[in-house]
């Protein structure tokens, strides 16, 4: 049940995307075996691309949830450390997308060797796997395939399929005609060889041995299961209580938050509305200071006119005209210096005179009032007179 593998200097001998019998017959389509070694020059040194895209239709193996599909595959199936995987689509199931590219030296290798398992606790399931001829790309325009190829269980079926797009480089007689950006998937040829199928059944056989390895310890946990049983009710019934607190801890702290938003918007009002008061309360000072002050103006201005008329009397009266003049120059003078009403929001200079609370003070710094600034506490600003 082996495949030779061999590649021919001038032609292509063929094989198929089936299984090889053991007298050597193939059934199915018909594929080419190697890529021709030229002698011609080619810079660079061959190179296959993988782009592992995706699987669908794959078998189920899990008995329980869903798979968790990764490809790992090689040019070498006797070489271990050749292969490289994909990353582990959790419980992608039968359908599972990678969507990953990498890179391998091509030394005249036949096949790409494919195998999708399902990643386990303990020894991971073979899904899938097949052989996918290399000289199949390396005649492809462009020396590039998006394909379709056909996937195969541990027991030989077909089982599903796999999309990779491959492509060669310097490789010597490659198809160098040109494609577009992203060649349509067609479907492309796979096959099992019988050495890659042993391998596979070698898997197979440690995972079943993994499995009864996993049922015998099973066997021996279920002896003690009993015993746990009262343990696991209780964990559960302790989890609901667990559950009930968190609950009413939420329920408690999100009142102890409606509370806090409440008194803190009740403060604010009562801010608001003190400040609104203080506000009316000054604008009220302000207008009884400016009607006082007003009042007080036009009572000096009647004085001085009646001054004014005195001095105006005397003006008659040449012996008397100039000590009139000079009373009246004296009594200017004087009102000048007369002391007003203190106003909190007035402006002084220094030297101005006021009368608050019956007394007199004097100002010994030019400043704008302001309503806390009374001549009683504002002692930098007022003196006693």
């Amino acid at each position: 049940m082996m495949l030779s593998q061999h590649t021919s200097q001038s032609s292509q001998t063929t094989r198929t995307s089936a299984t090889i019998t053991s007298e050597g017959s193939v059934h199915g389509v018909s594929v080419t075996q190697g890529y021709s070694q030229s002698t011609h020059s080619v810079q660079g040194s061959p190179t296959l691309s993988v782009a592992a895209h995706g699987a669908s239709n794959l078998k189920d193996v899990e008995t329980f949830g869903k798979q968790d599909p990764y490809l790992r595959f090689t040019l070498d199936i006797t070489d271990l450390k050749s292969f490289q995987k994909t990353f582990v689509h959790k419980n992608a199931g039968k359908n599972p997308v990678w969507n990953q590219s990498f890179n391998v030296p091509l030394n005249g290798q036949p096949d790409l060797y494919i195998e999708i398992m399902d990643e386990e606790t303990t020894a991971d399931a073979i899904i899938a796997f097949a052989a996918i001829p290399i000289n199949q790309v390396v005649h492809a325009p462009g020396g590039t395939m998006n394909g379709i190829f056909d996937v195969y269980t541990a027991d030989g079926k077909q089982n599903g399929q796999i999309n990779l797009t491959l492509t060669v480089h310097n490789v010597p007689g490659q198809n160098t005609e040109s494609v577009g950006q992203s060649p349509t998937p067609v479907k492309g040829q796979s096959y099992m060889l019988e050495a890659h199928h042993k391998r596979i059944k070698s898997i197979k056989n440690r995972e079943t041995a993994a499995d009864a390895g996993m049922a015998v310890a099973g066997g021996l946990l279920a002896l003690g299961a009993g015993f746990l049983a009262n343990k696991v009710i209780g964990d559960d019934k302790r989890k609901e209580e667990e559950r009930k607190e968190a609950a009413r801890q939420q329920q408690l702290e999100q009142e102890r938050f409606q509370n806090e938003k409440k008194h803190l918007e009740e403060e604010r009002a009562t801010f608001e509305r003190t400040k609104s008061e203080e506000q009316a309360r000054i604008e009220r000072e302000r207008q009884q200071h400016q009607n006082t002050s007003h009042e007080s103006h036009k009572s000096t201005s009647c004085h001085s006119d009646a001054r004014h008329e005195g001095c105006h009397d005397s003006n008659k009266h040449d012996n008397h005209d100039k000590h009139d003049k000079h009373g009246c120059h004296d009594d200017h003078k004087k009102k000048s210096h007369c002391a007003r009403e203190w106003d909190p929001v007035g402006n002084y200079s220094p030297g101005d005179k006021v009368e608050y609370h019956g007394r007199k003070y004097v100002c010994l710094q030019g400043h704008q009032s302001n309503p806390t600034w009374e001549p009683t506490e504002a002692h930098s600003l007022w003196r006693a007179d």
